[in-house]
């Protein structure tokens, strides 16, 4: 089975919902997000998501910004989200979309790709890492509502 990465787009709302789902709840969390919200997410211009495909099943995703940087003069890359479904970890799939936002983000000129996660994320600082992404700040956040 040959695994290939393409854009998100209509018709692939519920497999983003799924998947996003499934690593709040890797989290010990859960997501409010659905179909509409996934839909409007996919059709925000300088927003996106990458899907790994096995065949017609979704066992990766990958979900981005480019914003405008006043810094820079030009847009910023951010990876928002990356999962790998639990059955399919360890084969390199993480590391392939975090290589296929990279190069988009520099087919569109961004002048900088950035990401957060858990300090005690292990495995996904590992693939960042390996992607050239180097610890260079300290994110600081507040979470509003539930």
């Amino acid at each position: 089975m040959t695994v290939t990465i393409r854009q998100a787009g209509p018709g692939d709302e519920a497999a983003v919902v799924r998947l996003v789902r499934e690593m709040a709840a890797g989290e010990g969390s859960s997501s409010p997000v659905d179909e509409p919200y996934a839909r409007r997410f996919l059709a925000t211009p300088g927003s996106g998501a990458l899907l790994a495909l096995d065949d017609d099943e979704a066992v990766g995703l990958l979900s981005y910004a480019m914003t405008p940087g006043l810094y820079h003069a030009a847009d910023s890359g951010l990876i928002e989200l990356l999962v790998v479904t639990q059955g399919r970890r360890g084969e390199g799939i993480g590391r392939r979309l975090v290589a296929a936002a990279l190069r988009l983000f520099r087919e569109a000129d961004c002048a900088e790709a950035s990401v957060s996660t858990g300090a005690d994320n292990a495995p996904a600082q590992r693939v960042y890492r390996e992607a050239g992404l180097t610890e260079s700040s300290l994110l600081l956040e507040v979470h509003f509502g539930d």
